[in-house]
Formats: C-alpha cells, sequence, structure tokens
C-alpha cells in the first residue's frame, strides 16, 4: 500500500482513484464497508483519505477527544483490507474552517477521483455543511447506507459509548474485531509483583479512550507471541498512589522481562469492577479469585 502525505503538490491519479471519505476513527464495520464498496465498484485504484489528527482537538463542540484508533492504527487496518493507497491530510484549524466548496477545490479535484465513497451520514466542511449531495454537484458519488448491528447503528460515538460502560463484547461486535490499545511496558510500583501478580503497566503514547474502570479478560500480543491475560482499568485504590487511570496487564504463565517492549492488548470480556481493599492481603485473595476466573474463561 502506498501511503502518501499531502502537501502543496497532490498526486494526479487521471480518473484512476476510487477515494473513500469519513472521520474513520475506530475504522469500524460502516467504514470498512466503505471499502468494500469501492473495491466491487471496480472503478480504479481504493483510496482512503485519512487526517494526521484527531478533529475533535480542533472543533468545540463537545465531542470525545480520545481515539480509538491512532493514525497507525488506522494505516495497519487499511494494509489488511488491501487498499491501494493511504492519502494523509494535515490539518489543522484552518482546515476545518474550510468551506465544502473550498474543501472539494483544495483537497479533492487536485486527485481527479473517478469515484468518492462516503456513508449517508457524511458531513464535511464549516459547520457540517457538506454533504453527499454537495459532492454530488463536482463528483461520481456512492452513498452507502448506515449499518446495524442489532438494531444499533454502528457508529464511533456508538463503541465509545459502550466502551465507557464496560461492554467490550458489544464494542467488538460494532468494531469487527476486539477494541485494542497498544503502548509500552514502563515500570511501576512494583505491589503486583510483591504479591505474587506481576503485570505489565502500559504506557500510551496516544490517547486511546479507555474501557469502564473495572478488570478484564484480554489477549495480549507481546514479543509476536498472544498471551491470555488480565487486564485492570483504573487507579488501583488499595495502593492509592494514581491521580489518573492507567492500564495494568497480567500475563497468564509468563515471567519474561518485557520492560520498554510494545504490547498489544485486545480486551475481550468484562469481569468485575475495580475495588478497594482494606489491604494488600484482601487484594491478594481477589487477584487469585480473578486468575481462577481466568483459567476458567479458556475451558
Amino acid at each position: 500500500m502506498d501511503i502518501i502525505n499531502l502537501q502543496e503538490n497532490f498526486p494526479n491519479f487521471g480518473e484512476d482513484l476510487v477515494l473513500c471519505l469519513g472521520t474513520f476513527d475506530g475504522f469500524h464495520k460502516g467504514h470498512q464497508r466503505l471499502v468494500i464498496e469501492a473495491s466491487l465498484s471496480g472503478e480504479g485504484k481504493v483510496g482512503v483519505l485519512l487526517f494526521d489528527q484527531n478533529p475533535a482537538n480542533f472543533l468545540s463542540n463537545g465531542k470525545e477527544k480520545a481515539i480509538l484508533t491512532s493514525e497507525q492504527d488506522q494505516i495497519e487496518i487499511l494494509k489488511k483490507l488491501r487498499v491501494d493507497v493511504a492519502l494523509i491530510a494535515h490539518v489543522d484549524a484552518a482546515f476545518f474552517g474550510l468551506s465544502p466548496e473550498d474543501f472539494m477545490t483544495k483537497y479533492l479535484k487536485p486527485l481527479h477521483p473517478s469515484l468518492l465513497v462516503v456513508g449517508e451520514d457524511f458531513r464535511f466542511g464549516k459547520g457540517a455543511l457538506g454533504t453527499p449531495k454537495t459532492l454530488a454537484k463536482s463528483f461520481p458519488v456512492l452513498t452507502v447506507p448506515l449499518l446495524e448491528e442489532n438494531g444499533v447503528k454502528i457508529s464511533t460515538s456508538a463503541i465509545k459509548q459502550s466502551l465507557k460502560e464496560g461492554k467490550v463484547e458489544e464494542a467488538s461486535a460494532l468494531l469487527g474485531r476486539p477494541y485494542e490499545i497498544h503502548g509500552k511496558v514502563v515500570h511501576g510500583y512494583e505491589y503486583g509483583r510483591k504479591i505474587g501478580f506481576p503485570t505489565a503497566n502500559v504506557s500510551l503514547k496516544d490517547p486511546y479512550l479507555l474501557p469502564k474502570g473495572g478488570v478484564y479478560e484480554v489477549m495480549a500480543y507481546v514479543l509476536g507471541i498472544p498471551r491470555h491475560g488480565l487486564a485492570n482499568v483504573g487507579t488501583n485504590p488499595t495502593i492509592g498512589l494514581l491521580q489518573e487511570p492507567i492500564v495494568e496487564v497480567y500475563l497468564e504463565d509468563f515471567n519474561q522481562d518485557i520492560y520498554d517492549k510494545t504490547i498489544y492488548v485486545d480486551f475481550l470480556t468484562y469481569e468485575r469492577p475495580e475495588i478497594k481493599f482494606d489491604s494488600l492481603e484482601e487484594l491478594q485473595t481477589q487477584l487469585q479469585k480473578d486468575k481462577d476466573w481466568l483459567k476458567s474463561r479458556r475451558q
């Protein structure tokens, strides 16, 4: 897959580009459907326009600024979908101040797409005034109906709401895969190791949305190998040293040194809420129950 950063000189695809437009945070089933429809059109190479920053950083409409997927996550997903070209636009406040007409003139017309593929709820330009009908005045447009999963409209906001409620299985159904975050393993306070429950503390480079605080069954990928485990999302109230929630991962039957290694964490199932215990001994007893529960999930 070609990755092109759009600068002053845009590539001219000579009407051999089917371009998918959207925000694409999460790259859920609805977004994936756009790529499938673009591929089925047979109108040229399949491309996707991505932003190099989260649009919510520049919009004052109260939107959630935490993300489901980073730019690099999106690129990896596009590779798996066999997209031909990822076009990355640098965005800033001025970008989101462009009128729909100016956006089309500056970013779409230079590419000479043979077809634009968008969801029926696609909006663009200042004030979100641009619609698929606006695009159709200048380009051939394929508008794809919204998808539903068990009666729920598949959308980034629906996925975020599911995660905030700890419903990671519901979020996975909308995404078409488990919700995943990744970061580097860093040193923590190591209280878990002292009570026989060593955990990997995950330092997140990207502002991922964390699921509701609690304990989850996860599949973690480290050193290229999948590992069954548990993740605690929260402030570890029994220890009481944290102000902001973190992710700590216990890997079943694993004792290698993975400090400074990248770990990918897929959230599979919610087990229980985070609890403040009166002592480390009570915490240790609960953690053994958590281990037993984890083993039962494999049977």
